[in-house]
């Protein structure tokens, strides 16, 4: 998840959350443009005629919410042999 793509949709999808859009409206930046445009069609953002401007969807505070969690740790899972072949011997009772 270290696409720079990604980076930057996540940026845009923060600044809908609190702005109400990616830029202001009179910018009419390519980049912009194309972030506006995915951000639209992977239903992330939705225009609000009520409030006259984006919002975010469900998808798209999920996406944001996923980049901030930390990455998991994949564990390898060992066969019970493995684990007995390297478990210490227990101390015999006297």
């Amino acid at each position: 998840m270290t696409d720079p793509h990604e980076t930057k949709l996540v940026e845009a999808l923060r600044k809908v959350d609190v702005h109400g859009d990616i830029a202001p409206a009179h910018v009419q930046d390519p980049m912009t443009m194309v972030l506006r445009q995915t951000a639209i069609q992977a239903d992330l953002m939705r225009w609000d005629d009520s409030r006259g401007h984006y919002v975010l969807t469900g998808t798209g505070r999920n996406r944001i919410t996923a980049r901030n969690r930390a990455p998991g740790a994949v564990l390898r899972f060992r066969r019970r042999e493995e684990i007995e072949e390297t478990a210490k011997p227990q101390r015999q009772a006297d």
